[in-house]
């Protein structure tokens, strides 16, 4: 029996649900390769009990099992859960492919009798009746569902393709197409020009709303060409805006708002959803900050003819600051959160001008007065140019106001304060009521709507977008997302194609998720609505029921929706058990579509009773929410977070189920491995010690992993309870290393540094060292600092010493530093330390163990840089290999292959025989290009002058061998003497510039599959590739040698390395944020919102639901940053 620590024991419980929280190196894979081999071989456990078997078929073919059928169980009659019952989803293949190793290799220890002395893997399983058993089980893992989510969800789909889909589609769309299939989509949308061509071009209903709400964005985002940049950006993240969408129908009904996600929604809606982040601690704040203004503006009151009237006079205006703050305390405090945080910026615009409130923290009384910025006049004198007064009572009345502005000032540059100050501006822009009538008319600050019907000719002054128009382009832009993910999909099936995406959408029709779309041209509309209402709990079949009650008056419709229903049981029933990993990682859409199968299943007559919670299986979630790093997958830390509260609620409504009580003790969870012989009900022999013997073992919740004693109390202990299990013992990292690491992460995930409070922060986590080693970790931080400048020699043989340079960014300094250090390690030298106590280099030498290239690896944020980290790490003679180089036909090594790819397209180029005579092939110098093109005739081929100009037999021989291959047509045939015979490979030796021009081949081939191998269509298909840019296909190459690898963080989730370098982590956030802001589009789980410019000569309106995604996404972007710290250094 594997020898489990505490907590992993309790994640092994199979009575319940269970969300293993399982932090960097605690064992979570062992655990998961434990449960389920646990699953298919207790009796006893929350499946057998609650679920009926699926629908079990016994093994046949000749050879599928070696045991005679005396021996072992039929499988109708196995009392534990088939392979074929437990689903185990996994984040990637090679995750998948080792966990099944695992499962299989665990399985296959297990022994129905005693092992025997030699036999020391062997472990002894007495709910096992023979060894044949355990090849029945064995046999039948080949065939279970242990994969990625998109494996599965294929596997789910493929018998039911023909319901869910118009036309079938057999063959994936190939890596290099599907970029170029999206760029047809949208020349394809801006073709659609009436009704018929919409539905022709594949959009299902509705179609002349899409065109009208195409043309509305085309014109209020300044064209076409801007207009597709944001329709590319919302197709390049359709998950988040399906999820924003759902989102906020969700919330309109939470508001009793009759509103069903067509056309624009209440404004209300969406000022409630700015207001929700701090809707709690608003009111306590603003009860405490009025009070104090009003008090403020109250001193003034009495003696405005000695300190304002002279102001108002002097600028002929009562349009101030003072009297604008004075009108404010005047009316009421409003009760909505919304119109609150309209108020605080009422009031925050009158103590401070726009670019002080910009700053963080913002300023507000500058000189303890009103600001005069922004052509609007304080409205108050400073306290020596007041006269009239008293000198005393001018003392008193101004040092008040000095003491009530402390008190002002230290609310609003609170963290609360500045998080209001964050929301207040986003909710004022989108109701901003009277807000500017207390504002000069000149004023900046003071702006007009944008009207709805936005002509050629831009308004005068500056413009907001109101609330109206807002809520109309974020219907637009859903609406018109819509029909461009149908018409891509319309374009997907003629060509006989389909992707990931395709597959989740037919998985949601057939899991009735969603109104599946064969339904969408027959079904009601209001059918159409409910069936897409699915709600916050996915599992939940009430949008189902919603729609049979609105079809009882169409009996063909509804037989129709039954059918499908019972298909949807009928599934359910299959899969008893789920063990999901990596949760943390899992999208919207992928949680929503497993937990359709968790609801209820169809009945038959023999079933047991229903569990009483919401879910039939039993389910298991593994992940850690310190480690969500994909949000650009549209992976949020919300999902995992929703679905950890779903389990707790889960086993708290099913903890008195009547058919567990006999498996449950109060304040422990059950270990189903049995202990011994396992007690009276689980032996088959009589071969055992005399020892302990139990059919199973409990261990307690309060128990730290090592410890017998009861510890752990309060939330944490109840959250165990709840089935929330937390894996905190370490078995990767060394203690010393691991203990200084915890104190890193307590400060990373620190609530103090969330700039807005959200389910999308993850907590730290102190992990216990476990690993038993005497070895010491070694944690070094480099700090590169510019050295004294010197001016460069003009001698270009002595070497440029970056620190020296006065031009090198802190990117190369960081670098040179990394690469320097590495190549003392590597080659066992010592290294140089500042000591900036006594300014002084210590010296220290290296003492641990000897490092080799393929011990190190480099983690990076971005590849932006990656070009100047290879030059300056092979400068230094060190092997090294990166996994992605950029574009794949904008290599080195690929170029020459363009050139005959080009020749053998058109002959006649002069352009492809020029850059074929330079290249490495042919290895011409100037002259003799010179010569061989110089005089070439019109009437005479490329091939003529390369021929005629050879610079030698052996290329000249090359060339006839090739230009022979091109007359016969034999395109691969070419390429492959190219490479082959040429020295092409022998100046690109790099074995990663081999792998790129084996990838360029193969992505050859693969356009000649499709298009009839015809070399002038693979030239032009290569073309468009080359047009779509940083869309192309990426030079993707493996480690092959010893050498050091450099990856991002994404790349190297999971592995492992002795040396980890961790390179430009502290510079990130700031390019993510500029990528997603260049795209004019921001998405978030919670709002889409499309940044405006109708005129591009004139300034930009002022946009308050641009304002609040940006900074959800800012908020969201250095969250994730957090969690890249977190994965990159464990």
């Amino acid at each position: 029996m594997v020898n489990f620590n505490n907590s992993q024991r309790l994640g092994l419980d199979l009575d319940k649900h269970i969300a293993l929280d399982a932090g960097a190196g605690t064992g979570k894979t062992t655990v998961m390769a434990e449960r389920y081999v646990q699953h298919l071989l207790a009796n006893d456990q929350r499946a057998t009990h609650m679920t009926p078997p699926g629908p079990r078929v016994p093994l046949s073919g000749h050879g599928s099992l070696r045991a005679p059928k005396k021996e072992r169980t039929e499988i109708e009659d196995w009392n534990g859960l088939l392979p074929s019952e437990v689903v185990a989803i996994t984040f990637t293949r090679k995750a998948a492919a080792e966990l099944k190793a695992r499962i299989r290799h665990r399985l296959a220890q297990s022994r129905a009798q005693p092992p025997k002395e030699e036999d020391v893997e062997g472990i002894f399983d007495p709910r096992l009746r023979d060894d044949a058993d355990v090849e029945m089980l064995l046999s039948s893992l080949d065939e279970a569902p242990i994969s990625t989510i998109d494996a599965f969800l294929h596997r789910l789909v493929r018998p039911y393709i023909d319901t869910v889909t118009l036309h079938s589609a057999s063959d994936q769309v190939p890596e290099e197409r599907a970029p170029l299939m999206l760029r047809d989509t949208m020349h394809a949308v801006w073709r659609i020009r009436t009704t018929d061509d919409a539905s022709d071009a594949g959009v299902l209903s509705h179609q002349h709303e899409f065109i009208q709400s195409r043309n509305r964005l085309v014109t209020r985002l300044g064209g076409q060409e801007p207009a597709e940049v944001v329709l590319n950006g919302l197709l390049n993240t359709s998950l988040f805006v399906e999820q924003s969408h759902r989102s906020m129908i969700q919330r309109a009904q939470d508001l009793g708002l009759s509103w069903n996600g067509r056309g624009p929604a209440p404004v209300s809606l969406l000022l409630d959803m700015v207001a929700q982040p701090i809707a709690s601690e608003l009111p306590g704040f603003i009860n405490r900050f009025a009070p104090l203004l009003r008090n403020w503006v109250s001193l003034f009151l009495p003696h405005t003819g000695q300190c304002s009237e002279p102001i108002e006079e002097e600028h002929d205006t009562v349009l101030t600051r003072f009297n604008h703050l004075a009108r404010l305390v005047s009316t009421p405090i409003p009760e909505r959160p919304a119109d609150q945080l309209v108020w605080m910026w009422k009031a925050m615009i009158g103590m401070a001008g726009s670019s002080a409130l910009s700053k963080t923290p913002p300023t507000f009384f500058p000189r303890n007065n009103l600001p005069s910025t922004d052509k609007w006049q304080g409205g108050l004198l400073a306290k020596g140019k007041v006269k009239g007064m008293k000198g005393t009572d001018k003392d008193a009345l101004f040092a008040n106001s000095v003491s009530l502005q402390g008190d002002l000032k230290q609310e609003l540059q609170s963290p609360l304060g500045i998080l209001i100050r964050l929301l207040a501006e986003s909710a004022f822009l989108l109701n901003p009521g009277d807000g500017y009538d207390g504002m000069p008319l000149d004023s900046p600050l003071r702006l007009v709507p944008l009207p709805p019907s936005i002509g050629p000719t831009p308004v005068d002054g500056g413009t907001y977008v109101s609330a109206d128009l807002q809520m109309e382009i974020l219907s637009d832009l859903i609406t018109v997302h819509r029909g461009c993910h149908q018409i891509l999909a319309r374009r997907k099936s003629l060509e006989g194609m389909h992707d990931f995406d395709d597959i989740q959408r037919f998985a949601a029709d057939l899991l009735l998720a969603r109104c599946p779309d064969v339904c969408r041209h027959r079904y009601p509309p209001e059918v159409i609505d409910a069936l897409d209402g699915l709600g916050d709990n996915p599992w939940s079949d009430e949008h189902i029921s919603r729609a049979l009650t609105l079809l009882n008056d169409q009996s063909e419709l509804q037989d129709d929706l039954h059918r499908r229903f019972a298909v949807l049981g009928e599934l359910r029933r299959q899969f008893r058990a789920f063990i999901i990993d990596e949760y943390q990682d899992t999208n919207p859409s992928h949680y929503r579509l497993l937990a359709r199968l968790w609801g209820r299943r169809s009945r038959h007559a023999d079933d047991p009773p229903r569990p009483k919670g919401y879910w039939d299986p039993t389910v298991c979630i593994v992940g850690d929410m310190k480690q969500s790093i994909y949000r650009f997958r549209q992976a949020e830390v919300s999902v995992m977070r929703r679905a950890v509260a779903a389990v707790r609620d889960c086993n708290r409504i099913e903890a008195d189920e009547s058919s567990l009580l006999h498996l449950r003790k109060d304040g422990e969870g059950r270990d189903p491995r049995p202990v011994g012989a396992g007690g009276e009900t689980g032996s088959y022999t009589n071969e055992h010690g005399a020892g302990t013997s139990a059919p199973h073992s409990y261990v307690s919740y309060a128990w730290e992993d090592g410890e017998t004693a009861s510890t752990i109390t309060g939330e944490r202990l109840e959250r165990r309870q709840e089935g929330h299990i937390d894996l905190t013992s370490n078995h990767r990292t060394r203690p010393n290393l691991m203990e200084s690491m915890n104190d890193i992460f307590d400060e990373v995930f620190s609530p103090r540094h969330h700039a807005l409070p959200g389910d999308w922060h993850a907590e730290a986590q102190r992990l216990h060292p476990a690993r038993v080693t005497e070895e010491q970790g070694v944690l070094e931080w480099l700090l590169p600092i510019q050295g004294a400048l010197q001016h460069a020699s003009y001698d270009l043989d002595v070497p440029l010493n970056t620190f020296e340079n006065p031009n090198a960014s802190n990117v190369q300094l960081e670098h040179e530093l990394l690469a320097t250090r590495l190549h003392s390690l590597l080659n066992g030298e010592g290294s140089r330390v500042w000591n900036s106590v006594e300014a002084v280099w210590e010296e220290v030498a290296e003492t641990g163990p000897e490092v080799r290239p393929e011990d190190v690896m480099i983690l990076i944020n971005s590849r932006r840089h990656l070009p100047d980290l290879l030059e300056r790490l092979r400068a230094r003679g060190i092997p090294v290999m990166a996994d992605r180089q950029g574009l794949l036909l904008m290599q080195p090594v690929v170029q020459p292959l363009m050139a005959v790819l080009e020749l053998l397209a058109h002959p006649y180029s002069r352009k492809a025989g020029i850059e074929l005579a330079r290249s490495a092939v042919v290895g011409m110098n100037e002259s003799q290009v010179h010569a061989a093109f110089y005089r070439l005739a019109d009437e005479h081929t490329a091939w003529d002058a390369l021929l005629g100009h050879a610079p030698n037999d052996a290329i000249e021989a090359l060339l006839q061998h090739l230009h022979h291959l091109a007359s016969l047509g034999a395109i691969y045939d070419v390429m492959d003497a190219v490479l082959d015979h040429s020295d092409l490979l022998v100046a690109f030796s790099d074995d990663s510039q081999r792998q790129h021009a084996e990838a360029w081949l193969g992505m050859i081939h693969s356009i000649g599959n499709e298009t009839g191998h015809s070399v002038t269509a693979i030239y032009r298909r290569v073309n468009e590739l080359i047009g779509l840019e940083k869309r192309g296909p990426q030079a993707i190459s493996k480690p092959t040698k010893a050498a050091v690898q450099i990856m991002t963080i994404h790349g190297a989730k999971g592995l492992q390395a002795p040396v980890v370098a961790v390179s430009g982590i502290f510079t990130a956030g700031m390019a993510d944020v500029t990528t997603s802001v260049k795209d004019n589009v921001l998405v978030t789980p919670q709002v889409v919102a499309g940044r405006i410019q109708p005129w591009h000569a004139h300034e930009r309106p002022v946009d308050g639901l641009w304002a609040f995604a940006s900074e959800m996404n800012t908020a969201q972007d250095k969250a994730e940053l957090r969690r890249k710290f977190y994965v990159a250094l464990t």
